[in-house]
């Protein structure tokens, strides 16, 4: 069998990216091939025609309910996990005293109030959004912090929102369900506790300490 393909979303600097690569080395995949798609139901239609190929996608990505919908039959959610995005936050132009447009991905919209802001543009990935800011296409956007940290002579953080826990999605075309829940034993998290206590496993399996 040829080693396995992840597909998610590019370009390269995503939090799909990130978040896949830290996938990849947490199930010590070593060998696996990873492939950057415009487009989330490109990746589908790629995990549903090729051998061997998964999908990684962010869950609050707009298109999670088509991906889980289109090929119900055929491609199937094998397993999730609980990772954070990259950091996110509002970044303006520095040249830009009173800033009036937005850029921002779909998946961003919870972190602003988008009726003040106009006109607001929807792009697919962060790093475009950063891209297009520098470029002058609109004063403000919702992106990773990291582009105003490259960019400081161009772009100031007019407010950071920090790291958000987040979970992933990952697809694959052998179904993994046989009829009983999947998931972690977590107990400790339902208690007052703040942390694993003795003999609670962790969610990745090893016994907390």
């Amino acid at each position: 069998m040829t080693d396995p393909t992840f597909i998610t979303l590019g370009p390269a600097g995503t939090c799909h990216e990130n978040a896949l690569h830290r996938y990849l080395e947490f199930q010590g995949l070593d060998d696996a091939r990873v492939e950057l798609v415009p487009d989330m139901l490109e990746g589908l239609e790629r995990v549903h025609d090729e051998p061997n190929a998964f999908l990684v996608q962010c869950s609050a990505h707009p298109d999670v309910h088509v991906v889980t919908e289109r090929y119900r039959h055929e491609v199937f959610v094998v397993d999730t996990f609980l990772y954070p995005a990259k950091e996110m936050g509002l970044l303006v132009r520095a040249d830009v005293r009173e800033p009036r447009s937005l850029g921002i991905v779909p998946a961003a919209l919870g972190y602003v109030d988008a009726t003040l802001w106009d006109p607001v543009t929807e792009e697919r990935a962060n790093p475009i959004v950063a891209q297009n800011l520098l470029a002058g296409s609109y004063d403000a956007g919702v992106t990773l912090v990291e582009f105003a940290d490259e960019h400081p002579e161009a772009l100031r953080v007019l407010e950071r929102f920090g790291e958000v826990d987040t979970t992933w999605v990952v697809y694959g075309r052998v179904r993994r369900y046989r009829g009983e829940l999947i998931g972690h034993r977590i107990p400790w998290l339902f208690t007052d506790a703040r942390q694993p206590r003795a003999g609670f496993e962790r969610a990745d399996g090893a016994h907390a300490a």
